[in-house]
Parts: C-alpha cells; structure tokens; sequence
C-alpha cells in the first residue's frame, strides 16, 4: 500500500474517531420532536434578538451616513436611503464633507498620540512590573500593596485631580495639549501587575542558565526576558491603542477652551456636520455619521490585520510567558 493511501486512510480514521468522540461528549438530548422545534425556535429567538439590538446601531449609523441631508431639515428619519428630489440613492457626499473638516489632521494627531502612549506606557509598565518580579528586597511588599491600592481609586476621582494639577501647572494650552494628553496615563498599575505575573512565571533555571553563559542583568532582560513575555506586551500594547484612541473624557476637559485643528478624532467627530452661517445652529446627522464611519475605520482596518494577535491577547490576558 502507498504511502498516499496510508495517509487518506489514516486521515479517514481519524475522522470517524472524532466524529464518534463529540457524540459521546454531548450531553443527553430528547428525540421528541415537538421539543427539538421549541428548542431550536427559542435559540433563533434569543439570539435574534440579541443581534437585532448589537446590529442596529451600525445599520442605522451606515444608512444615515448615505442620507441626503436635506431629508433632516424636512424633519424625517428614514431607515433606510431614498432619493431626494429625483438625486441619488445613496449620498456619499457625506463622507466628502466629512473628511474636509480637518479629518486628515485628526488622524495624524491621534495615531501619533497612540504610538506615543504606547511606548511611555509599556515603558513603564514593564520596568515597574520587572523590578516587583525579582528577588526579595526591602519594602517590595509595602510599595506593591501600596501601588495595587491605588486601584480601588474611582476613574471619576482621577481626573479631576489630574485636571487640577494640570491647570495649575499651566500646561492647558495648544503647546502643551499633546503632552498633557500622555503623563498622566504614562503608568499603569494593572498593566505592571500583568507584567510581574509574567516575568514571575519564567522558570529561575532560565536566569540561572543565562548568568553560567555570561550573561549580565541588561542582557538576561532584552534577550531572553522580553521575548518570553512577548504575549504580555502584545495585550498591552492592544488595549493602550484602543483606550488610547477611543479616550473621550479626559480630551473633552483639555480641548474644551482650545481653539486648535490639532484634535482626537473623538472631538473631531462632535465637530462634523455643523451648517455654517446659519441662524439657528444645525447639526447634520448625515454628515455626523458619516464622520463617525470614517473615525473608527483606522481601527477597523487594524483589527482585521491584526485579529488573531487581539483574540488570543485578550483571551490569554497576557498571563502566558509564550509567545
């Protein structure tokens, strides 16, 4: 016999192997089958709904995005996109008027900011985490008692203090806005403790092993250290891009009072769609959603690239020493 058929017949087997293992592993189901429709029913129903309302709010965020605006100032709502005097169907001026209100300067502005939060918070992080991770010294279990506190403070509570410190320092201003934006969050106490755990779980063999090599402290840490713990600083890094980027609060208390194009994209989005000139102030939905659209499109497209590494990141929460 071939080594081809050994192979189909191998694969075969171990098909029908499987396939007998998943039915044993079931758990006992009813054969009515009265039963067997009511089940299903209620599983079509349960997740129907529950789809409805996460699927919703895109829908209806696309279709307005492709409205034409001017079925607003008549007072109607569609649910879908028809055409306003004969135009057409869909308006992707939207978009067009959206991205002329400084959308390109957004972006810029805030893809620098997360890079750079990024890299001062793994920073950091991973030295805060490394020096609670190493053998016992004096205090180590006071300041990390001390630092893991400081998490039961209320995010409400934080801000307002960083708030304070900052205008009294007098870094509310256009030249100090994309700093300010990056030392208060520079730390993270959660994040280092995701660290400790990681460089705790490498084996003291390694280490050992590494020093009998000729290995000093700086290079046991770059060269074999990090690379162990490279699913943490994966799943540090995600979840800074996307705090990072979906921050709201703390832009909207700097950039309140500051006239400037430099913008999060967030406060950019909350910009878009204003009629000029106008008596009345009106805010296009179109336009605004439009605009919505083109905010989260960047990370968007980065999710698709990199959708395996953000699974397994938050899945694994950075705990594993593997990479």
């Amino acid at each position: 016999m071939s080594l081809t058929k050994l192979k189909a017949r191998h694969w075969v087997e171990n098909r029908y192997l499987k396939s007998k293992q998943e039915i044993m592993s079931k758990p006992y189901q009813t054969t009515n089958v009265l039963a067997l429709i009511g089940s299903w029913a209620f599983k079509i129903l349960i997740l129907g709904f529950f789809g409805l309302l996460i699927l919703f709010p895109f829908y209806f965020m696309i279709t307005q995005a492709l409205t034409d605006k001017l079925w607003q100032i008549r007072g109607q709502v569609l649910l879908f996109p028809r055409s306003f005097d004969k135009g057409a169907i869909f308006n992707w001026q939207n978009f067009t008027e959206a991205f002329s209100e400084g959308y390109l300067q957004s972006v810029i502005f805030t893809v620098s900011l997360t890079v750079v939060s990024i890299l001062v918070r793994m920073f950091f992080s991973i030295t805060l985490g490394y020096a609670f991770a190493l053998k016992n010294w004096k205090g180590k279990a006071g300041f990390f008692g001390f630092f893991i506190s400081l998490m039961i403070i209320p995010e409400i509570g934080l801000l307002s203090g960083q708030f304070k410190i900052v205008t009294a320092l007098g870094w509310q201003t256009p030249n100090w806005l994309f700093i300010t934006m990056i030392i208060p969050f520079a730390a993270s106490v959660f994040f280092a403790w995701m660290y400790r755990n990681a460089f705790e779980a490498i084996p003291n063999s390694v280490k050992e092993s590494s020093m009998l090599d000729g290995a000093n402290g700086f290079v046991y840490f770059f060269k074999i250290a990090m690379p162990m713990v490279k699913s943490t600083t994966w799943t540090v890094a995600i979840l800074t891009a996307f705090a990072s980027w979906n921050s709201y609060v703390w832009p909207s208390l700097l950039f309140d009072s500051v006239d400037t194009l430099w913008k999060p994209i967030n406060l950019w989005v909350f910009q878009t769609g204003k009629a000029a000139n106008a008596e009345v102030q009106i805010v296009y939905r179109s336009i605004r959603m439009a605009g919505t659209i083109l905010a989260i499109l960047p990370m968007i497209i980065v999710y698709f690239i990199l959708r395996k590494r953000i699974m397994n990141a938050i899945a694994r929460n950075g705990n594993a020493t593997k990479g």
